[in-house]
């Protein structure tokens, strides 16, 4: 199922389907600079230069863009202006607890692609403050991605498998390399 973006009308009507209301009503509520953002959006006033200073860097950059903050059913949106003026849709203000989950789920259901139409699909959708490296992050450390991926490159190393037994001394390793050549110093082909 492809999240759509919601467009900008009389008010926000539906979420994109990735997550229940009830679910980003609660995240929302949980992450506290959303919550401090929809609580003055509920006052109907920015805050002042001495009440900013106590809220968090999340709430602080939400605050700063409060005309085009939007409440719909207990959960905080964003209106997005396109530099041009044409595009205009509601972003959701996705709170810390769901954000991987939901970059992931985006990124899934447009099958995958990369990096620049991942991002462009997340900024149709939702917003938080420094969202673009973090979409590429979630892109570029995805398993199905990278196991499928076609480069001219080789892997440099193989996947690492999950350790099954942590008493001391369980597990010995050792790396096999050799023969080494004799260097500078005539010490024997093994170093030593």
């Amino acid at each position: 199922m492809a999240a759509a973006a919601i467009a900008v009308g009389d008010g926000v009507t539906d979420s994109d389907g990735l997550f229940t209301k009830d679910e980003l009503r609660e995240a929302q509520q949980k992450d506290d600079g959303v919550r401090i953002s929809i609580e003055f959006w509920q006052k109907g006033v920015p805050p002042d230069r001495t009440e900013i200073r106590a809220i968090p860097e999340d709430g602080k950059s939400l605050l700063l863009q409060f005309e085009s903050l939007q409440v719909c059913d207990g959960i905080l949106y964003r209106r997005f202006h396109h530099p041009d003026g044409t595009t205009k849709y509601w972003q959701l203000v996705l709170p810390v607890s769901l954000r991987r989950e939901y970059i992931q789920r985006i990124h899934v259901d447009l099958g995958h692609f990369g990096q620049t139409k991942t991002c462009e699909a997340f900024a149709r959708r939702a917003d938080f403050l420094g969202w673009r490296p973090y979409v590429k992050l979630v892109v570029r450390n995805c398993t199905t991605c990278n196991k499928s991926q076609r480069s001219r490159q080789m892997l440099k190393q193989t996947a690492l498998q999950p350790m099954r037994e942590f008493r001391p001394m369980a597990v010995l390793h050792a790396n096999l390399v050799g023969p080494i050549p004799a260097g500078s110093n005539q010490k024997g082909q093994h170093g030593f």
